[in-house]
This record gives C-alpha cells, sequence and structure tokens, in this order.
C-alpha cells in the first residue's frame, strides 16, 4: 500500500469510527506479533517451525488431571508450547495496544474480543476485554467456569480442585479440543451484536468461532475496518482495508479521529 493509499485508508476508518455509536475492535495474533510474540502459522510460526500440535490436549487433561499437572511442573510441554510461553513472559504492550487502550479511554472503542492469552490489552490499559480464548493470568474450573489468579506462566504445584464445585482445575487458556466457555461465548457474541463498526487487527479471520464474529457482525449491518500486513479470507467483504501493521496503523488512526 503506497503512503498515499495508506493515507486515505486511515483517513477513510477514522470518518467510519467517529459517525458509528458502539465500536468493537477484534485482534489477533498479528497485534502482538510486534511485541515478540511470534503467530502460529506461517513464517516464522510456532506450528510451521515445530509441527502442528496435538489435538487432544483437553481430552489428556479430563482423562488425568493430577498427571497433566504434573508434566506442566516437569514441564514436559510440546516445544511451540515452551517458546511461547517465553515469548509471552518477555512481551511488552507495543503502539497498537496503547493506542486500542487510547480509543477506549477516548469513547472511540467500546470493547475488545480478542483471541490472544497474552494479557497485553490489560497491560496497556484497555478495561472492557472478552479473552475468548482465555487468559495466562488465570486458572479455570472446567465444569463451573469459577476463575482464580494465576500468579505464574510455569507450574509449581497441582492446581487444587474448584474451590466452588470441587471440579478439575486448568489454565484459563482454551485447549485444542476444549469448549469456548459458554459465558465468553455469550459475552463475544453480546459485544458483536451491539456493535455498528468493527476494527479486525492482525487476525486470519479462519479460526471459529472467533473467526466468524465480523461476519455476524457484517450481517448485522456494522462497517468492518481490516489493519492487517496481509489479505485475508475477510478482506473482499471490508468497507474499509488498512494494509499496514497495528503499531503503524492504530495509532495513524486514532490520531485521525481525534482530528
Amino acid at each position: 500500500m503506497s503512503t498515499a493509499d495508506l493515507s486515505a485508508a486511515i483517513a477513510a476508518a477514522a470518518r467510519e469510527v467517529a459517525s458509528s455509536s458502539y465500536v468493537v475492535a477484534m485482534t489477533g495474533a498479528g497485534i502482538s506479533v510486534e511485541s515478540g510474540i511470534p503467530p502460529f502459522r506461517g513464517p516464522g510460526g510456532l506450528w510451521t517451525k515445530h509441527g502442528e500440535p496435538s489435538h487432544e490436549g483437553y481430552t489428556r487433561f479430563l482423562e488425568n488431571p493430577s498427571a497433566w499437572w504434573r508434566r506442566e511442573m516437569e514441564r514436559a510441554v510440546e516445544p511451540w508450547v515452551a517458546e511461547l510461553r517465553q515469548s509471552v513472559r518477555n512481551a511488552r504492550p507495543n503502539p497498537g495496544h496503547t493506542a486500542l487502550a487510547g480509543m477506549e479511554s477516548a469513547g472511540y472503542v467500546r470493547s475488545i474480543i480478542t483471541q490472544n492469552i497474552d494479557g497485553l490489552h490489560t497491560d496497556a490499559g484497555t478495561s472492557n476485554i472478552v479473552e475468548i480464548h482465555g487468559s495466562r493470568r488465570y486458572l479455570r474450573c472446567v465444569e463451573c467456569g469459577d476463575r482464580t489468579p494465576r500468579s505464574s506462566l510455569f507450574a509449581t504445584e497441582v492446581a487444587p480442585p474448584c474451590r466452588v464445585c470441587g471440579g478439575p482445575v486448568k489454565y484459563d487458556s482454551v485447549l485444542f479440543g476444549e469448549p469456548i466457555p459458554p459465558r465468553v461465548l455469550e459475552a463475544a457474541r453480546r459485544e458483536t451484536d451491539r456493535a455498528d463498526c468493527v476494527i479486525v487487527v492482525g487476525s486470519s479471520s479462519t479460526v471459529r468461532p472467533a473467526g466468524g464474529l465480523p461476519r455476524i457482525a457484517r450481517a448485522n449491518g456494522a462497517t468492518l475496518i481490516e489493519i492487517n500486513i496481509s489479505e485475508t479470507r475477510l478482506s473482499a467483504d471490508c468497507d474499509v482495508v488498512i494494509r499496514a501493521s497495528a503499531s503503524a496503523a492504530l495509532p495513524a488512526l486514532l490520531a485521525a479521529v481525534r482530528g
């Protein structure tokens, strides 16, 4: 995208944001790449380097939670998991995260629905967040959904049974094969249905159910704005496409909306 085209796209996006009453941002792995967290697929992706992960993670947890936790304490995890955790531990919010927090505090963005578990939107200062794949900051009961703070990225003991119902407890982040907690899905759908403008940032829009939310918003009549360095399956359905990184596009968008 040329400089002139980029400026025109940011100006068009700013007009859409300014004229909308309920703007929701939906973020994917792309926004956190600039904070040093690698993507899963594509060049440099965790699964590209280490191979596709097992899709039986949740089944294995349910079969024997104690054994699952022992493997965690021994750090006997898949290489891609080890690399992801190390990168998350070292990551800090980038200007894209900070700009979204600024857009929320200024009243332009009402909420963020994120696929990321890294907590960087919280670190940047955003308050209304739906973490659809969970958060590295919590443990969660798989039966009643009760969440408790998590002190470390690395397990030092077996998590005790749920304080509410006695069910098994795991990390809040969603494992392969694990359903999204109903309350989280409901919150994401509620925000999607309220939106009259959605900013999709750094997402391939292919992973369900999160990837389907922009299309639901579109069907409801919302305007779609995409910020991504690459074309996605959603691009053709968007009203405005900004071909730039989140850390470049979002601060420029915030400045343009402020005028």
